[in-house]
């Protein structure tokens, strides 16, 4: 196997065109620092030496070409085959040597970026455990330089784990590949009922961002109108309240419409291959990625939901591998999944589906905790704080009371702990309901606790230690969580005997 990969053990750098890719990339952080003086050039150009500005952009285009040409030089990558390394040597005046084992190596992910496409290069992230973003990015490759270089750190790396395959299987891989598309029609399903207050306070978010920006253009510009936030609150609060939730709505809209096209361009001909070990995902209309779910890695499957597209029968998975929580960047997704090709890929990972017929549900004493967390204590505050203000809106705190009393009720009736002999299932959310399912063999370790005041009534805590993450889950019946925690011990200790 050495012998097809013998490039990578001794240095080298990156595509040739990557020069021409840094220089760009150098080119745009220097605008994306700089955009305000940009415009404000425009604005005020006659005011400014045009001679001082090409003078000062033909050296600023000089030291970019220079300082880039040594970084290209001075990135190097390369194998040590002794010490089982990845080493790559960076740096321009501040020279810097990046080691990985290759036994932490997590994921090794292949894009091609839309400016990438027009080079014809690739770029390769590796990841490693306990990290959220990427160890090493190496921005400008061949694709058959990526492919395999990607292939002797991942496909090598699990050799022992290849060896309990047989050769028959290994030969017939090819004839087993198994591909699934998630098609337009999802995604668009998905980007149209995900996601859709963080559209809508994102863009309300960028419409203030804007606003500020511009009202500072405006006073460097030395122009006469500038705006202020007096102005035009006046002037909303001059249409009429019909007028207002119509704005609302519309705004809502068009954060929908934005959402659907993000996950469109993201997602964009999402395609799974299935093989022995892995699963392969290849997805981007501009920025194409490729990125691998190891089988055997996967520690949890959480699944997102919501009540529409549950009745669409669609859903957005996650794989949590080892070292990878579902809140970091890069942890492989599908999204717009049907619920057979679910149950395809789960079946695949865990040679079934998990059935649930026990379940534990939190005691009502939770809701009595969150009232006063979430309700009591906030309107307490308030009043202390200003109580003419309160009495003054006190409308608001009743419609405050009836929706938080609303979303805690409803939180309480999702939150519950499925159980079998195999796997533990956690399900929590008010509207996105979020499904966690592991394998109760995989779990590095359970806890339970009890505060004293919970000892009368019996209730208490229990969390759930993977190498993905925690998972807690509170005010259950503590004698059912000594059980739940005898019996996961003791599937894990005879799991590490095997």
């Amino acid at each position: 196997m050495a012998d097809n990969h013998n490039s990578f053990f001794q240095p080298q750098r990156q595509s040739k065109t990557g020069i021409v890719l840094l220089f760009l990339y150098n080119i745009g952080t220097v605008i994306k620092s700089l955009w305000v003086f940009v415009i404000l050039f425009f604005v005020n150009k006659d005011r400014v030496n045009s001679w001082l500005v090409i003078a000062a952009i033909i050296a600023a285009l000089l030291i970019l070409i220079i300082s880039t040409i040594i970084q290209y030089y001075h990135f190097k990558y390369f194998i040590d085959e002794e010490n089982e390394e990845f080493v790559i040597h960076e740096g321009i005046i501040n020279k810097s040597v990046i080691k990985i084992k290759r036994e932490n190596i997590q994921e090794v992910n292949i894009s091609q970026p839309f400016i990438h496409r027009f080079f014809n290069i690739y770029k390769l992230e590796i990841d490693t455990p306990g990290s959220s973003d990427k160890e090493v990015k190496i921005s400008a490759l061949t694709k058959q330089n990526a492919i395999d270089l990607k292939k002797y750190l991942l496909t090598e790396l699990h050799s022992e784990e290849s060896s309990n395959v047989t050769e028959e299987q290994f030969a017939n891989e090819k004839n087993k590949k198994s591909h699934i598309r998630i098609s337009v029609w999802s995604l668009l399903k998905y980007g149209i009922t995900a996601n859709y207050l963080q559209s809508f306070f994102a863009l309300v978010s960028l419409m203030v961002y804007g606003f500020s920006e511009l009202n500072n253009l405006l006073k460097k510009a030395k122009f006469d109108t500038v705006l202020d936030y007096d102005t035009v609150e006046s002037q909303i609060l001059r249409f009429s309240v019909p007028m207002l939730v119509f704005v609302v709505l519309l705004i809502m809209f068009i954060g929908i419409l934005i959402n659907a096209a993000r996950t469109l361009i993201k997602y964009y001909n999402f395609k799974i291959t299935e093989n022995i070990q892995s699963f392969s995902f290849e997805f981007g209309l501009f920025n194409t990625k490729n990125s691998i779910v190891t089988k055997s890695k996967v520690q949890v499957i959480a699944e997102t939901q919501n009540w529409i597209q549950k009745q669409l029968k669609i859903s957005y998975v996650k794989f949590l591998q080892i070292g990878k929580n579902e809140n970091e960047k890069n942890v492989s997704s599908v999204p717009g999944i049907s619920m057979t090709e679910k149950q395809q890929l789960v079946f695949s990972i865990w040679n079934e589906n998990p059935l649930f017929n026990n379940y534990l549900k939190p005691n009502f004493r939770l809701i009595i905790v969150n009232n006063f967390q979430w309700i009591i204590f906030p309107i307490f505050l308030f009043l202390i704080i200003n109580k003419g203000l309160f009495l003054n809106y006190w409308l608001l705190a009743v419609i405050y009371v009836v929706l938080a009393e609303t979303l805690i009720l409803i939180s309480f009736r999702n939150l519950t702990l499925f159980f079998n002999e195999r796997f533990i299932r956690l399900k929590s959310g008010i509207w996105d309901i979020d499904y966690r399912t592991f394998e109760v063999e995989k779990l590095q370790t359970v806890k339970i606790s009890q505060y004293f005041w919970q000892r009368k009534t019996n209730l208490g805590s229990i969390t759930f230690i993977t190498s993905a993450g925690r998972f807690k889950m509170v005010a259950l019946d503590f004698f059912k969580l000594q059980k739940m925690l005898n019996y996961c011990i003791y599937k894990i200790e005879t799991s590490k005997n095997k």
